[in-house]
């Protein structure tokens, strides 16, 4: 099973956040990153109190700013509380920036980031300290392709939203029942087995094949117009999804649809303008992986 873990952060630390939650998927680890689990309208106290209890570990992010921040304070509260009564969950003190440590987490061993150029090192560490075997093929294999915070960064800068739950890294879906999907989602099946999510932002269609989802799309509304001959950028599409092209393999490239393999989940994925006017869509599917 998953170890799961919750990112508890300081928003100026979000880059480095976003980074060390990529390369902790890539190991096979499931996070809780707030910006993908929270959804307007949530309760924070409420959604951030039940993500600590389902979790194994809780990873503080520490830094001059979360040091002094509210919220990571109360977050390490719940986690302390829950490790006293003797509920399993370990906290996992990562050093990101010099800063003065909360008294009862000095007496912890902590992972050290200070130093950018160690940053696979102390990584490599902090994956055994998890009980994960290290994978350096996934690891090392997707750079220096990119990274998930320029990936956002340019979804930000084409005005494309960086979309939540349950758009958030589409491809979780596959392979999964219907009926899980629909529990995670909260969106029922229509009559063929298939499950559809629409809102402002976003279409995504999860199509099944006998009792599990074979193949996703996610039509990105907000990235319209676009025309099939005109060059695109895929990574800000990728970056709304909150994936970044250091995960995948560029397979084929042509002026209306990119096509890339991501190898650790065996996935074809592509992006692509399907007609003029339209938005980007980016599929995900298993049946056509290396073809």
């Amino acid at each position: 099973m998953k170890p799961k873990i919750f990112l508890s952060h300081n928003v100026e630390d979000k880059s480095f956040v976003r980074r060390l939650a990529v390369d902790l998927e890539i190991q096979g680890a499931a996070c809780w990153l707030d910006e993908a689990e929270m959804e307007i309208g949530d309760s924070l106290f409420e959604k951030i109190g039940n993500a600590i209890s389902e979790v194994d570990y809780l990873a503080v992010i520490l830094s001059p700013n979360s040091t002094q921040s509210r919220w990571v304070n109360k977050e390490l509260e719940i986690a302390l509380s829950r490790e006293i009564s003797g509920k399993y969950i370990k906290i996992l003190p990562i050093l990101y920036k010099d800063c003065t440590l909360p008294p009862f987490l000095a007496a912890k061993l902590y992972a050290d980031f200070r130093n950018a150029k160690s940053y696979d090192e102390k990584f490599e560490q902090l994956i055994k300290s998890i009980g994960l075997a290290f994978n350096k093929n996934a690891h090392f294999s997707r750079r220096p392709t990119g990274n998930l915070g320029r990936a956002i960064d340019g979804a930000m800068r084409m005005s494309l939203p960086i979309l939540a739950s349950p758009f958030h890294r589409p491809f979780q879906y596959m392979g999964m029942t219907i009926d899980k999907v629909a529990e995670i989602t909260k969106h029922q099946p229509n009559r063929v087995g298939n499950i559809i999510i629409d809102d402002e932002n976003c279409h995504m269609l999860l199509e099944s094949e006998g009792n599990f989802i074979s193949s996703v799309s996610a039509d990105l509304k907000k990235s319209a117009p676009q025309y099939l001959t005109r060059p695109f950028d895929s990574e800000p599409a990728l970056g709304s999804l909150s994936i970044s092209l250091a995960e995948l393999e560029l397979a084929r490239k042509q002026t209306h649809c990119h096509t890339y393999y991501d190898h650790r989940r065996r996935l074809k994925i592509t992006v692509l303008c399907y007609e003029d006017g339209g938005p980007l869509c980016v599929n995900f599917t298993s049946k056509y992986y290396m073809m």
